[in-house]
């Protein structure tokens, strides 16, 4: 699991590390999935897509973890997969994703907790020699 949630005053700590950047964005969504419910509950029974552009990686990583919570509400969608690519035009990073899923089954998938947003604070995106390393704080 390349995440691990950390105590966190009133939220929901998360660290983050992947080989590639591509992937410390995809254990973002997966730490995000786990947080809502038990992932392995989650089905792929369709795919969805999104783009997103941040002035830099640790932004980009609160757009997409914000994009998933905002599916989440509005459409009660769970991600039981993502495929990220990742591109720089100038100084904005592109985030591509398409993600495998299903609409929330009160039934298979009970609740764990509920995410209002990610915020700000401990927010970073960094390379690492051996990787990509990250961190998000996800207000419960």
């Amino acid at each position: 699991m390349p995440y691990r949630f950390f105590d966190h005053t009133g939220d929901i700590g998360v660290d983050l590390w992947a080989q590639n950047a591509e992937g410390l964005y995809t254990a973002a969504a997966d730490a995000l999935a786990e947080t809502i419910t038990d992932p392995q509950r989650i089905e792929p029974r369709a795919r969805v897509t999104a783009s997103l552009g941040a002035s830099g990686p640790d932004l980009l990583l609160a757009d997409w973890v914000s994009e998933l919570v905002y599916r989440f509400d509005a459409f009660q969608w769970l991600t039981r997969h993502a495929t990220v690519t990742l591109s720089r035009s100038g100084e904005r990073w592109i985030l591509h994703a398409s993600m495998d899923g299903e609409t929330r089954d009160p039934v298979r998938h009970p609740l764990k907790v509920l995410v209002k947003a990610v915020t700000y604070h401990e927010l970073r995106v960094e390379q690492m020699p051996d990787g990509w390393r990250g961190r998000m704080v996800l207000d419960v």
